[in-house]
């Protein structure tokens, strides 16, 4: 578990400069992850569970620890098996949040890095699970 968190820290938190606004086809409250050729919502019906990876020291950022429904997984695989290379944003109510290039398929748990404070609550918020 531990190397696959590093992999997906170094997949999402390569590239955290945002590099573009754009329109989601989600409401304001909602995280998008998005790559040109599709995107996936994450909400309630696609995330099983959610929790924020806090900073080890001040010079690390906030994190979300995510795990997916089973078939949101399935969907994430595919979308980001066939678009290995090309650029991923992660949007949280409409602004580029974490940008990266997708370097392998990612599945049903994983971590989102390069987040401060605000949006990792934000983004805990706008999923809209139970607590």
């Amino acid at each position: 578990m531990n190397a696959l968190f590093r992999i997906l820290v170094i997949t999402f938190g390569v590239i955290f400069s945002p590099l573009v606004i754009a329109l989601s086809a989600g409401t304001d409250n909602s995280v998008v992850f998005q790559i040109i050729q599709g995107q996936m919502v994450f909400n309630n019906s696609t995330v099983e569970s959610a929790t924020i990876n806090f900073p080890k020291s001040s010079a690390d950022s906030y994190g979300i620890n995510l795990k997916l429904k089973t078939i949101a997984a399935d969907k994430l695989g595919d979308l980001t098996q066939e678009n290995i290379g090309k650029k991923a944003n992660i949007m949280l109510n409409r602004r580029v949040v974490s940008s990266a290039t997708i370097q392998s398929k990612l599945g049903g748990e994983f971590l989102i890095t390069g987040l401060t404070k605000e949006q990792a609550n934000q983004f805990i918020k706008s999923l809209g699970l139970k607590r």
